[in-house]
């Protein structure tokens, strides 16, 4: 199947938190906020200093997570390669077809173009974890590897297999957790040159630190979301 050519990450915000999200996740991110848009101006795109665009704010009326826009140069082939891999349908946006993957994580089948991420300073999003109970690992772990068309590297730990994008998108981050069942969510992970230090300053900035392991720290946003800063280093996502 063809490939996509581009990844969007968007954060669902719901509508309660999201003037403290938006100025939040632009700041800790180095961005600007671009014009809103939609019917009720519901999006934003946080913009980078360079490269291109990839990670978007979406305010809901329900609760929030995460979810992804697949870009491919065209899109009813892609829909039906993701139906084949196993997504299910959940609704329609105006022409964009929303889907499931088979442990229930939203995305969408949208139309964009190549890009490369920007690197730079000391903190860079470059990277999304889809978070897979026990139950829906082998199929997930199936799903994304044929659906985004990238060879899987097996992570140094044996709950952890990476997709990574070879030219210059975000990587993908396949986590395997504790949890025996439950649906599949995903979170942002922000590589930092010192974790400690951008910790003090997401703090400040109104995040919550919600654990502290070896190599991750994480954290909750405003708005709700959980995410981490890892020590992979910000120049290279590794």
């Amino acid at each position: 199947m063809t490939r996509p050519v581009w990844l969007q990450l968007f954060i669902d915000v719901p509508a309660s938190g999201w003037d403290a999200a938006v100025p939040f996740w632009a700041a800790a991110l180095g961005c600007t906020v671009s014009p809103a848009r939609g019917e009720t101006g519901q999006f934003v795109t946080l913009v980078p200093p360079s490269g291109d665009a990839w990670v978007k704010l979406q305010r809901m009326d329900a609760e929030g997570g995460v979810h992804l826009d697949l870009d491919g140069l065209t899109r009813p082939e892609a829909v039906r390669a993701v139906l084949a891999a196993g997504a299910s349908p959940a609704w329609r946006y105006h022409d964009v077809e929303v889907l499931r993957s088979p442990g229930g994580l939203l995305f969408c089948c949208t139309l964009g173009r190549p890009g490369r991420l920007y690197r730079g300073g000391d903190t860079v999003a470059d990277q999304v974890a889809i978070d897979i109970p026990a139950l829906w690992w082998d199929a997930e772990v199936a799903f994304w590897t044929q659906v985004l068309g990238r060879e899987p590297v097996q992570g140094r730990r044996p709950e952890f297999v990476f997709l990574p994008d070879p030219d210059a998108g975000a990587r993908v981050l396949l986590q395997k957790l504790g949890e025996a069942s439950g649906p599949v969510r995903a979170h942002p992970d922000l590589a930092v040159r010192d974790r400690a230090a951008v910790t003090q300053r997401h703090v400040g900035l109104g995040a919550e630190v919600v654990d502290v392991r070896e190599r991750w720290t994480v954290l909750r946003a405003p708005g709700g979301q959980v995410y981490c800063l890892t020590d992979r280093d910000p120049a290279t996502g590794l």
